[in-house]
């Protein structure tokens, strides 16, 4: 079996113009070969040095990752950046183990999101344990739950998640009956909030998100909660493993968790 079979076999689970139409797809072999002979999968929220590490001890050849491979280059006026992205020491290092190795990168993103049931959108809130879903946007899920306040509510999805620490704006006291789940990275987006508020939620869960984002919430009169970028995808990662698992039963294929990069300090 080679790279190819497996992307295909990913594209045909996820297909990518179902859910986009015609805006171009943001997939692709971001290092190596689709004709590879496939050793082992890897699957990946991001292909961090710690995890390529985990990948090459396993003989793990083609990795699967929800995020990009290399940190690029950005024409800014803010700082100075070198052009030759490989003189960066982050992505010199992971490039040293792709090539020793004769590793494959594919680097797959917003059909992973969208795709219905198991990908990362709907594999959030089934984590938090959000049964009665309400309304949905493309990435935006509403759920109905039993009136529980923002406080008690951030609580709990901080054991469900099990985090040091979760963040909360807006009232702790405020009953909520209706929850919005913005996944992953979407809480970076400013005005993510006005879709949410449109399908009759009272709070936003968040994976990351920017401080604007969440001054729109509490002037709109939203609760938000941010938990964490990497964890509120992770689920969809391991849905993506367990069908690779599935489909290619001869071959080696394990979820690598990129981490939780924080630490509480008190």
């Amino acid at each position: 079996m080679n790279v190819k079979e497996v992307i295909d076999y990913i594209k045909k689970i996820a297909p990518f113009s179902d859910m986009f139409g015609e805006i171009p797809s943001d997939d692709s072999i971001v290092f190596g070969d689709e004709n590879n002979i496939v050793k082992g999968i890897g699957v990946t929220w991001s292909a961090t040095i710690d995890v390529l590490k985990r990948a090459e001890k396993e003989n793990l050849n083609l990795i699967i990752t929800h995020e990009f491979l290399f940190w690029g280059y950005s024409e800014t006026i803010w700082f100075q950046s070198d052009r030759d992205i490989l003189k960066r020491r982050p992505n010199a290092l992971r490039h040293e183990i792709l090539q020793r190795n004769n590793m494959t990168v594919y680097n797959t993103h917003k059909n992973w999101d969208a795709v219905a049931s198991w990908g990362m959108c709907d594999a959030f809130p089934k984590l938090l344990g959000f049964e009665k879903e309400i309304a949905r946007g493309r990435f935006i899920r509403v759920h109905e739950i039993q009136p529980t306040k923002a406080g008690k509510l951030a609580e709990t999805i901080k054991e469900k998640m099990k985090l040091p620490v979760i963040r909360i704006a807006g009232n702790p006291e405020r009953k909520i009956t209706k929850v919005a789940t913005a996944v992953g990275g979407l809480g970076q987006i400013y005005g993510i909030a006005e879709e949410p508020a449109r399908l009759g939620a009272e709070a936003i869960v968040f994976g990351e998100a920017v401080d604007y984002t969440i001054r729109y919430c509490v002037e709109n009169d939203m609760v938000a909660i941010e938990t964490s970028h990497v964890l509120s995808e992770n689920p969809g990662v391991e849905n993506l493993a367990k069908k690779l698992k599935e489909k290619f039963k001869n071959t080696k294929v394990l979820f690598l968790d990129a981490g939780y990069p924080f630490n509480e300090v008190r």
